[in-house]
């Protein structure tokens, strides 16, 4: 609540649970569910919170609940797109970016609200090459998905420590974590 009298813009949570409780206790803002799992895509839909979508599989796996759920709607939905830059974690790579961009474009209800990617070590000077590594990469992949359409998307790669260290690279928003504990 502290953070939505603020003005926040977004929030964003692990799992689906939190950000249903979030909306049981008046949360209007926009919300990210950083962790979506099939089972729980459904009650997300109804509590209008929104995915990191992160492979294919899941982005098609999401289409099909959507398009059950919301038949007929020409309501867009937001989704939000995780990049692989170098964490080696979760998420699109290069050589995904055509494919997504063209089933994004094929679905009339997905609209991306975000691309983000993940810093492995933005808190530690001696990988700081790397994370420039990291930013770059991010940079050329999120321009290629974004220059496919025709509305802002943010873009968002920094963290806590991120946002301290790495100020060149806000981008459209940042994410603000464990930093809240100062």
């Amino acid at each position: 609540n502290v953070l939505q009298f603020n003005r926040v813009d977004y929030l964003a949570v692990a799992y689906a649970d939190e950000g249903v409780e979030l909306r049981k206790n008046g949360i209007t803002l926009p919300i990210m569910v950083m962790n979506p799992e099939l089972r729980s895509f459904e009650v997300m839909i109804q509590y209008n919170l929104e995915p990191d979508i992160y492979s294919l599989n899941l982005l098609e796996k999401f289409s099909e609940t959507l398009a059950l759920l919301r038949h007929g709607s020409t309501d867009k939905y937001n989704i939000h797109l995780e990049l692989e830059t170098g964490m080696n974690r979760l998420g699109f790579n290069k050589e995904d970016i055509t494919e997504l961009t063209e089933r994004i474009k094929m679905n009339s209800q997905l609209q991306i609200a975000s691309v983000f990617s993940h810093l492995a070590a933005s808190e530690d000077p001696a990988y700081d090459d790397f994370t420039q590594e990291q930013i770059r990469n991010f940079e050329e992949m999120s321009s290629a998905i974004c220059n496919q359409f025709d509305y802002k998307i943010i873009r968002h790669i920094l963290n806590s420590n991120g946002i301290t260290r790495h100020t060149k690279a806000q981008f459209d928003m940042v994410r603000l974590g464990i930093g809240l504990y100062g």
